[in-house]
């Protein structure tokens, strides 16, 4: 696009964002702390988080949304199947860029990004007069630090705090607070239903558990994975050794650790193949006890959580380890139950 042609654009969104009385707006406060400017009828959304698209979704405003970033069917590759459109949408940037003339053209009311979104894409797109929203689904005083791996005091109440924080925000900003309201209504029910079940289990009693992603890449402290895991009655050995964020570690790390389950997540389900099949692996209790599990899509042990996660992926990851304590629990209607409330349909991914 020409300078002149770039400049001609980008007056005219600033004359219309501008104009008076054209539309009321209202100040919110997003989950880096920063007082931003919204429309009090948002219309037009981009989304370059994958966990707030997934949000979006659930909160049935999928027809809100205009653009996406890049990367997202690589991150959360099932919600296609739940929003096939959603796959002919532009792409004006990724988690940590943005191409402000595409964005532009797209005309959105609101930007929503992820925390660790560097503060001159922040600055890029809220120059052109349109309002950025910070999305961490972590809540604590040094969340408002913009970074990939942050440091809690507490990581369960960070995450616990900062879901229903995320949710409300987007439900608020989206026009869909009641909905947003039910969905954590629900994930919070489910959750204590949980808790309930593993009463009782003593701290030399919970297995020992870690996380493979490829080379060696796994979550120490300051990231969900830790959370779901000691929320299901286990102990992230990643996060019990002092590690931070995700991080790379060394097969003779995970030899020590001797994590007595390994799980994978689904969107990278080839790794367990490889460490079922490589003789480095094979001293590691849960290798030999053949204790490899790829989590479900809805599991989604990330760094951040989501509202399936909790509601779904802990009821999984807890049975999964202490299957007599949920023998009654069939997770394909847990799982269809979730889905058809909050995405219209069953759920039909891998399990």
């Amino acid at each position: 696009m020409s300078f002149l042609r770039s400049a001609a654009l980008l007056g005219f969104v600033l004359s219309v964002a501008l104009a008076p009385g054209l539309a009321a707006a209202r100040s919110i406060t997003d989950q880096l702390h920063r007082q931003v400017e919204v429309p009090d009828i948002v219309n037009r959304v981009v989304i370059l988080q994958h966990q707030t698209l997934d949000i979006a979704v659930e909160l049935g405003a999928a027809d809100k949304i205009v653009g996406v970033l890049r990367s997202w069917q690589g991150l959360i590759p099932g919600l296609e199947r739940v929003v096939p459109a959603l796959s002919d949408l532009p792409t004006p940037g990724d988690l940590t860029s943005v191409n402000i003339e595409e964005l532009l053209k797209l005309a959105p009311d609101v930007v929503f990004v992820t925390n660790y979104a560097p503060e001159e894409m922040i600055e890029q797109i809220s120059s052109v007069g349109i309002p950025v929203v910070a999305i961490s689904l972590s809540e604590d005083a040094k969340v408002a630090k913009p970074t990939l791996n942050p440091v809690f005091d507490d990581d369960d109440a960070a995450y616990t705090a900062g879901l229903k924080q995320g949710v409300e925000l987007i439900g608020d900003i989206l026009g869909a607070r009641p909905r947003a309201d039910a969905l954590l209504d629900y994930v919070f029910s489910e959750r204590e239903q949980v808790q309930i079940r593993l009463q009782g289990i003593g701290e030399e009693e919970r297995i020992r558990l870690y996380m493979a992603n490829p080379e060696l890449k796994t979550y120490g402290t300051g990231k969900y994975t830790g959370v779901i895991m000691a929320r299901s009655g286990g102990i992230n050995v990643v996060a019990e050794a002092g590690v931070k964020g995700a991080t790379t570690v060394s097969i003779e790390d995970v030899l020590h650790w001797n994590p007595q389950v390994i799980f994978v997540q689904d969107r990278y389900a080839p790794v367990a193949g490889e460490i079922r099949n490589s003789p480095a692996w094979q001293p590691i209790e849960a290798v030999g006890a053949g204790r490899i599990h790829i989590t479900p899509e809805y599991v989604k042990p990330w760094g951040y959580p989501l509202p399936e996660a909790m509601a779904l992926g802990e009821l999984w990851m807890a049975k999964t380890l202490y299957p007599e304590r949920f023998t009654d629990i069939d997770m394909q209607a847990k799982a269809d139950a979730f889905y058809e409330r909050f995405y219209g349909q069953p759920y039909v991914g891998p399990h």
